[in-house]
This record gives C-alpha cells, sequence and structure tokens, in this order.
C-alpha cells in the first residue's frame, strides 16, 4: 500500500511531505499485519530497527477512520498520546513554589487537549489540520505548547491589574512576559535533537547584538539589577535596560519566525 498524500501547502504554495525515513518506514508498515505492529508498539528505544516513529502512528491512526478496528484504534491513540506527553516538559523539576507547578500541569494537559480535539476532528472530518503531525511530530506538539502557553499567558494578564514601573509608567517586565514570549532554555531542552538543532541555529542566525542578549540570558543573568554586586545584561553591554529589552523582544520575534512557531496553526 502507498501512504495516503498530504493536502496541507506551505506558504510558497508547495505541499507538505514527510522525510524520505518516514515515508520508507510506512511503506513497510502498510503491509504489516495488525499484531505485528501492535507488538512493534511496544519497542520503545528509537534507535531499534524496529521502532515506529511517532509521525507513522499518527498515520495509521488517521488511517483508522476507514474501518471499525476499536482495538487497533485504541493501541495507536494512546500511543500516539504517550508520546506526546512525554515531549511536553515535566512538572517536577520545573517546580519553584506550588503556582508555578500547577501551571505546568495545567498547561500540559491544555497541550494535551489540543492535540486530542485535532485527533478528534481528524477523524471526523478528514483535512490537512495534522498533516504537520505526519512531517515533524515533536516540533508540532513544541508549537502547540508555545501557542498554548503565550495564550494562557496573554488570558492571565488580562484578568489581572496592569503593573507598571514607578518611574517610566511602562508595563513592567512581568507584564510583558505575561502577554507572550518564547522559553528559549525550554526549547534547547526539547527530546528531538532535530528539533534541539534548529533551535540552535535560529539563535546562531541572530543578529551580534540579539544573539549576545539571548546567550546572557539563557546562562542566567537577569536583564538589570539594582544591586551592584549583581551582574547584569545591561551592565555588560553598557546600555539602558530598555535597550536590552528591546534586542530580547527582537530575538524572541526572529526566533519564532525562524522555528515557524506563531505564524501557522499547526
Amino acid at each position: 500500500m502507498t501512504p495516503t498524500p498530504l493536502t496541507r501547502t506551505r506558504r510558497d504554495g508547495t505541499l507538505y511531505t514527510r522525510r524520505p525515513e518516514v515515508e520508507a518506514v510506512l511503506g513497510s508498515l502498510l503491509d504489516m499485519p495488525r499484531e505485528d505492529v501492535l507488538a512493534a508498539l511496544a519497542v520503545r528505544d528509537p534507535r531499534s530497527p524496529t521502532y515506529i516513529p511517532t509521525e507513522c502512528v499518527v498515520h495509521l491512526l488517521r488511517q483508522t477512520r476507514y474501518d471499525n478496528g476499536d482495538t487497533y484504534f485504541g493501541a495507536l491513540y494512546r500511543e500516539v498520546m504517550r508520546r506526546a506527553d512525554a515531549m511536553l516538559p515535566r512538572v517536577q523539576g520545573e517546580r519553584i513554589g506550588e503556582r508555578e507547578n500547577v501551571h505546568a500541569a495545567a498547561a500540559r494537559e491544555r497541550v494535551k487537549d489540543a492535540i486530542d480535539l485535532k485527533l478528534s476532528e481528524d477523524l471526523h472530518s478528514p483535512g490537512p489540520g495534522l498533516d504537520y503531525f505526519e512531517v515533524m511530530f515533536a516540533d508540532a506538539v513544541a508549537t502547540l505548547r508555545s501557542t498554548s502557553n503565550r495564550s494562557f499567558r496573554r488570558d492571565s494578564a488580562r484578568t489581572q491589574p496592569l503593573e507598571r514601573d514607578a518611574e517610566t509608567n511602562e508595563p513592567s517586565i512581568e507584564v510583558e512576559r505575561a502577554v507572550g514570549s518564547l522559553d528559549v532554555a525550554q526549547e534547547l531542552l526539547s527530546d528531538d535533537p532535530i528539533y534541539r538543532s534548529r533551535v540552535a541555529a535560529a539563535i546562531d542566525s541572530l543578529p551580534d547584538n540579539q544573539r549576545r542578549v539571548i546567550e546572557m540570558i539563557l546562562q542566567d543573568m537577569p536583564l538589570d539589577s539594582s544591586d551592584d554586586n549583581v551582574l547584569s545584561i545591561r551592565k555588560v553591554l553598557d546600555v539602558v535596560e530598555k535597550t536590552v529589552r528591546n534586542r530580547r523582544d527582537a530575538a524572541i520575534l526572529n526566533i519564532r519566525e525562524t522555528l515557524g512557531i506563531g505564524t501557522t496553526d499547526e
């Protein structure tokens, strides 16, 4: 059997395509007895020759719309959700306080709910919505996570009094973060080595003044500090704090554009 072609198009009009290695595995999977496919789903080591890439599992799951194999569908569905869950940041280790712990757990559930909704919609009304999950599953999950976090922070900011800097009367740094940013350090912790390399390349491609700011942020250096004994990005660059923030924001926008985060609805 031949894998069903993807139908989603890029901005330049070209069709999305699966990676060659995914197409090759799919070609063999579609001719394989279902019991063998289910047995292969139990293989957890991506280095194993019998490991099924997640992009292939998504394709097989989408194809179950054409039959009534509830057992087969259930196994594929659980495996897709398990792998998506494994790619999301764990609550343990992220915890700074009880509030952050709750928010991290809620973020995981929002992303899983979004994936579940996309799967349900695709099974009932086939369309291109899941095509990118067959191209680069980890990247699609990371995009959903960033979009979900950005929406949550924006909504949270709308329900809180707007805090402003006492001297400049501009929105505080906390508010800027709430209305949407990108946790570059977290993106670099992705389980997918291809996605990590894309993030690193996006940082390397930044203009020097933006890249330096991001690199110092990744070293946990604060943007500014009133404590003369604390080294800050503003002090290192010898510029005003607003310049540091402008460079950071410009860098985040450039990284988003390079990674395609927030520019599509994957």
